[in-house]
């Protein structure tokens, strides 16, 4: 993480945006008839075409301390990742890029609910989009619309790339980036889950547009970029690779966690013994004695004190 994102520390999580100039909750209307339960239109157009979000998140002047950081609640705001919270540092949820530690505690909260808290589903929509599944860990999004989200301007592949690495690298530690122009998209993989899911929210119907270009006041008259989840590499080579490294972030979560234990519980000092012998077999070490252990540490602590 960068040095800008660290600071967020030291000092309170600001007001994105004033709650009367928030949008109203009803979208536009593209049907005859509106559908309270799921919020949308029926019986005409989708309403599906993508635009720019007038919205954005600024991670370094946006991010602070929240009432979130000072309980017991893991979970991120998502309208703070869509750059539209109203509440600033009275918001119950963390106003932060996830850092390690934030990862950790998710993993030890649930692996069904994603970093907003959001219920996962069994499987992926037929479309890629979507909160994601519970059954798979997926750390790479689908870039679409790189285009429409610079308006069309005129761009080298290398400086496409560059664009694409500075916004997602903001939202967290990446671990690869490819950007195919002849397919007028890119996969970006985060070292963690939970900044991938992050990043999805923040980086939907975006404009790939800076301040410096002569485009940037029309950058709303072009399509936001659209996000999705990226489908398995067939590569078998890289499907192996892809499990070794999930079981290592596992593995290495879980003895960061216990390490940190200072009592003097013999069983969770074995338990730690057994998490370093298994390093290289990756095999069913993770017991229910010491997820108890780990949950119960982080029901009662907190890195922020009330």
């Amino acid at each position: 993480m960068s040095k800008a994102t660290k600071s967020w520390k030291d000092k309170s999580a600001i007001i994105q945006v004033n709650e009367k100039d928030l949008p109203s909750s009803t979208p536009p209307q593209t049907g005859l008839t509106f559908n309270v339960w799921y919020n949308k239109w029926s019986q005409g157009n989708t309403g599906n075409r993508r635009f720019v979000n007038k919205y954005r998140l600024e991670p370094s002047s946006h991010s602070g301390i929240t009432l979130g950081d000072k309980s017991s609640n893991v979970f991120f705001c998502l309208y703070f990742a869509k750059g539209m919270c109203s509440l600033g540092k009275k918001c119950q949820y963390k106003h932060h890029i996830p850092e390690d530690s934030d990862s950790i505690a998710l993993l030890m909260k649930s692996d069904i609910l994603d970093c907003f808290g959001r219920e996962k589903f069994a499987d992926y929509r037929d479309d890629m989009s979507g909160i994601g599944s519970f059954r798979k860990k997926n750390r790479t999004l689908y870039i679409g619309g790189i285009t429409g989200a610079i308006n069309n301007k005129e761009l080298k592949p290398s400086q496409i790339e560059s664009r694409l690495r500075y916004m997602f690298s903001r939202l967290g530690l990446l671990d690869r980036l490819r950007y195919l122009e002849n397919k007028n998209c890119a996969f970006i993989k985060f070292k963690n889950q939970c900044n991938a899911e992050f990043a999805k929210e923040v980086m939907s119907n975006q404009t790939l547009l800076i301040p410096s270009d002569k485009e940037w006041d029309e950058r709303n008259e072009g399509t936001g970029l659209l996000v999705k989840w990226a489908n398995d590499d067939p590569d078998t080579a890289a499907q192996k690779r892809e499990r070794e490294e999930q079981a290592k972030t596992a593995l290495n979560a879980m003895i960061n966690v216990i390490n940190k234990e200072q009592d003097n519980d013999t069983v969770l000092k074995k338990r730690r013994l057994e998490l370093q012998d298994s390093k290289s077999s990756f095999g069913p070490i993770f017991d229910d004695i010491v997820l108890e252990k780990v949950r119960a540490k982080f029901r009662r602590s907190s890195e922020f004190k009330s």
